[in-house]
């Protein structure tokens, strides 16, 4: 089978000489990608960064989430770029060019899953494998206009994937469809989860503050989908999910140096600006900062989880706009306002640990956005259905 043309920079190498799939299996003759922070035998894993694989060493075999991908009948067609060491959330990368985002031109992609979601949106594969620690599946997909699936943390091995701050990490999914990522996440969760019912969904009205018009109505038009499947919504304040974000940015800092200071220290690699500047903060900080956070995440926790009582999920934006312009985000100041409130987003799974089912509610013509399904712990496949019904 001869690679498909990758004309928007999505792929870091295709696998034309990858052994057959198993023609039986739940995704017999289901082709995939693969983010390279995922190991894949016999291929070095970079990570976005030029210095960072010969550190790492060669794979001498595939990742828990490749492997079982591969076992259920999928063919692994290509490895996709990710932003340096997955530390970033726009998939601009200065070492190995960004991914072009096919449905908004010179626009972002999203990161760090950013070839991830380019492949996909671009029609190279229907499904990939990403990574989500602080929304890098939901981010690009939302900017890409296709679906993403975080896992309830630690229901999906991680084994194989480099880390960046394991007290967040996913394995996640971009995919065309809602039908075939559900596929995929039964595999990968190996059937172990129930079917939940749904019956609630909770508008985060201050959420919406953070987000530009376009993201306010592609949660009215979710909502409308929720409520023709008869789920009642209703609309309520957090009020606090900006210290949510902070709490992460101090404790996700912290575990990323915790891995990452040995072989910065020992090999001093290249780093792009962005990445060098938040390993350098993480760095920095004290003892002090971090217990504060530990013990904020505590209350964070229980007060927003106490959100998704059984049958309930929590909806809001996954990210506050669509894609801005590359050359917007060279501006700091507009960068890290895009920055702040993105994560302002995403942080209420991540911090929880809670599944998220990320699906596009642009209007046709539009450019792309989507709008985060949150559900409790465990309701991944509850979560993975109604996608599936709302948005067939």
């Amino acid at each position: 089978m001869e690679p498909l043309q990758d004309n928007y920079g999505a792929v870091v190498a295709w696998l034309n000489a990858s052994p057959a799939a198993p023609m039986c299996g739940a995704l017999a003759g289901l082709t995939f990608a693969a983010k390279d922070l995922f190991d894949v035998a016999g291929l070095p894993t970079a990570a976005g960064n030029p210095d960072f694989a010969g550190w790492w060493g060669l794979p001498i075999q595939d990742a828990w989430a490749v492997a079982a991908l591969k076992k259920a009948g999928a063919r692994l067609v290509a490895k996709t770029h990710t932003h340096e060491l997955a530390y970033g959330m726009t998939g601009i990368n200065p070492h190995f060019g960004t991914p072009r985002n096919p449905r908004v031109p010179a626009g972002i992609p999203g990161g760090s899953s950013s070839g991830s979601a380019v492949a996909v949106a671009a029609g190279l594969v229907p499904v990939a494998l990403g990574s989500d620690t602080a929304g890098s599946v939901r981010i690009p997909a939302s900017l890409c206009g296709v679906y993403a699936y975080r896992p309830t943390h630690g229901a999906i091995p991680t084994q194989g994937v480099v880390p960046l701050a394991p007290g967040y990490d996913t394995v996640g999914l971009l995919a065309a469809g809602p039908e075939v990522m559900e596929r995929c996440a039964r595999v990968l969760l190996c059937e172990a989860l129930p079917v939940v019912r749904f019956e609630r969904a909770v508008l985060l009205r201050d959420a919406l503050e953070l987000c530009d018009p376009e993201a306010h109505a592609a949660v009215e038009r979710v909502a409308q989908r929720l409520e023709a499947l008869g789920i009642a919504v209703e609309e309520k304040s957090l009020g606090l999910l900006q210290e949510a974000r902070e709490a992460q940015r101090v404790l996700q800092g912290a575990q990323a140096w915790g891995f990452h200071q040995g072989w910065l220290e020992e090999r001093q690699p290249r780093l792009g600006e962005d990445v060098r500047k938040l390993l350098e903060m993480a760095s920095r900080l004290t003892a002090g900062e971090i217990g504060r956070a530990l013990s904020e995440q505590v209350r964070l926790r229980a007060e927003m989880g106490a959100l998704l009582s059984p049958g309930t999920l929590v909806l809001l934006p996954a990210t506050p706009s669509s894609a801005p312009q590359v050359s917007t985000l060279h501006d700091p100041e507009k960068a890290l306002a895009f920055r702040w409130r993105t994560l302002s987003l995403t942080c209420y799974a991540s911090v929880l640990g809670a599944p998220v089912v990320s699906v596009p509610a642009e209007q046709p013509g539009e450019k792309p956005i989507g709008v985060q399904l949150v559900g409790p712990w465990g309701s991944d496949m509850g979560l993975l259905n109604i996608a599936r019904q709302a948005f067939k």
